[in-house]
């Protein structure tokens, strides 16, 4: 099956997991563990959370690997709200993503990096330039070839996961990380509701991103076997990772430690290693942020074009770069968007303008799977979420909870989220009367 407008299907299975795992992978599983060692202070507790959370986000990326195996197409959740919504709902989905969701994502990522970068090279402080920078750079090599950004994603996330996991097991197995553990004997899962639901919530953003890699759908060689196998193995990956950091956690620190602590990472490695092993920490942060903000925008990229080649946004956005056969337009314009919430939004602010939305758009999707299959689009499907409508339904349980506790907890960012939504149906209002006076004839 080709690609989509002239994007070649160049992308095999471990480019996908590559994608997948590292924009996952990003800055949370560095902070994450304290909420967890605060909510579950006993290792086994604490592991059954992170599985939870494994199960949640491998049933959200099973929902959308199904989706992408369904509809194979470059586009993600636009692709599968045009089938199963229709055209309006689409719209307002894929504008908000593509003016607000995404760029919020990237630059608060982007600002995560130039902040622990300050950290290594004193010289640059200037956060959002330094944020900017890394978007500019990520972006050009998402401009020069697909290969070229699919290798640089293999080499960013294969570092970040190998050197996490080496540095947490030299933790565990130096001979001072024994004393915090014999000094400790915690209680097993909090019974405060409060903040056992802010661990949750702390722990599925660590989780967050298991719906981008369906963006390059298009691009994947096989997609209905190869998107199936990529979510499967990477939510695997993150599973075991996010696992042995936490026991490094709270086998190398006391767990009243481990919950009070801002970068608790870094704390537990610097007790099993030393005070210049806790540096490490940061440089690996700068490597895991820059990695999930290549891949968002390797990924996010997708959206304008997909949408302009359905005629649903700017044509201009449709090239393909002759050269490069890549999105370049619309890479360009996902930079340019980005940079602008780098330089005019706080980071708290960023957060709230895309972690609301971003649970509606779970939700709908994993309810736009059930709808699929109902059709029977794109029967007979080679990959299928496992457990018939379970996955889909914890899904739909978990983004109603999630949007619920948001706007109880932050009313009015979830409003403005929604805010930000309907101002996409007058958008399509005017887009469409647009579109049918530029073809009515003359």
């Amino acid at each position: 099956m080709p690609g989509v407008a002239g994007l070649k299907r160049q992308l095999g299975w471990f480019d996908a997991a590559a994608l997948y795992v590292g924009i996952i992978l990003g800055s949370g599983i560095f902070v994450a563990p304290a909420a967890v060692a605060q909510a579950a202070p006993a290792l086994g507790s604490a592991a059954g959370m992170w599985l939870l959370g494994a199960f949640i986000a491998g049933c959200g990326a099973f929902c959308y690997a199904e989706c992408g195996a369904r509809l194979p197409r470059t586009g993600g959740f636009y692709v599968f709200y045009r089938e199963t919504y229709g055209d309006t709902v689409a719209f307002v989905g894929g504008w908000a993503a593509l003016l607000i969701t995404y760029p919020a994502s990237v630059a608060a990522i982007a600002l995560i990096f130039a902040r622990y970068l300050a950290q290594i090279i004193p010289q640059a402080e200037w956060e959002a330039g330094v944020a900017a920078a890394a978007v500019v750079a990520s972006g050009l090599l998402n401009v020069v070839g697909v290969r070229v950004g699919a290798w640089a994603q293999r080499l960013l996330t294969a570092t970040k996961v190998i050197a996490l996991a080496v540095l947490c097991l030299a933790a565990l197995l130096a001979p001072v990380s024994a004393a915090p553990l014999a000094a400790a004997t915690p209680a097993g899962l909090t019974m405060d509701l409060g903040v056992l639901t802010a661990a949750l919530v702390v722990m599925l953003w660590t989780y967050d991103g298991w719906s981008d890699v369906t963006l390059v759908a298009g691009e994947i060689d096989n997609p209905g076997r190869n998107l199936g196998r990529a979510v499967l193995v990477g939510t695997l990956t993150l599973a075991a990772l996010y696992l042995l950091v936490q026991m490094a956690v709270l086998v190398l620190l006391p767990a009243d430690a481990a919950a009070g602590s801002k970068q608790v990472v870094a704390d537990a490695v610097r007790a099993g290693l030393g005070t210049a092993a806790g540096r490490m920490v940061a440089v690996l942060v700068v490597v895991s942020t820059f990695g999930s903000l290549h891949g968002v925008i390797f990924t996010a990229s997708r959206l304008g074009f997909a949408m302009a080649n359905e005629g649903a946004f700017l044509p201009w956005l449709a090239a393909v770069h002759p050269r490069f056969g890549t999105p370049a337009r619309s890479t360009a314009a996902l930079v340019a968007a980005t940079l602008v919430f780098v330089f005019v939004a706080t980071f708290q602010n960023l957060l709230g303008l895309f972690s609301f939305n971003v649970w509606i758009f779970y939700g709908t999707s994993a309810v736009a799977l059930l709808v699929l299959r109902r059709r029977g689009v794109g029967e007979p499907v080679t990959w299928r979420a496992p457990g018939g409508a379970l996955a889909p339904l914890v899904v739909v349980a978990t983004a109603l909870c999630m949007t619920v506790g948001l706007l109880v907890q932050s009313p009015l960012r979830s409003v403005m989220g929604l805010g930000l939504l309907a101002a996409g149906l007058p958008v399509y209002a005017v887009w469409t009367l647009a579109r049918r006076r530029l073809k009515a004839p003359r």
